[in-house]
């Protein structure tokens, strides 16, 4: 039986960031689903229940690493992976990202084929458990 195609969730408020996203994922054979407003965060991890999440730390009105906290559910515990995208590599950020059960943190510029080899490694590997 062939595998269905993984899918990650993306949250990325850069258009060409978001772009590049879209076109690497789609040519490496994973769906990417995109969410432009992070108030719709939680609808579209129920509807869809992709693989993978990735996210910018910071949005539109919104900390990603906050946003995570708060929906920090079921959801996300035991189907999706948590990345994290951030122009920001500080330690401490990072450290909350691997706290919130992050399964990777990309510093941007990030390399598109490192983005693709972290995620397909992710989907092989069970979610992170959380206390």
């Amino acid at each position: 039986m062939k595998r269905e195609s993984p899918s990650v969730l993306v949250l990325e408020p850069n258009p060409l960031q978001r772009a590049l996203i879209q076109t690497t994922l789609t040519r490496h054979q994973i769906t990417p689903i995109i969410c432009q407003d992070p108030r719709n965060l939680r609808q579209q991890l129920i509807d869809h229940l992709p693989d993978a999440l990735l996210i910018d730390t910071y949005l539109p009105g919104h900390n990603g690493l906050d946003l995570i906290d708060q929906l920090n559910s079921d959801i996300l515990r035991q189907r999706t992976k948590i990345f994290f995208l951030s122009a920001m590599g500080y330690p401490e950020i990072i450290q909350k990202a691997a706290k919130l059960g992050a399964s990777g943190f990309l510093v941007k510029p990030f390399d598109p084929d490192l983005l693709v080899n972290r995620l397909r490694n992710s989907f092989d590997q069970p979610a992170p458990i959380q206390q």
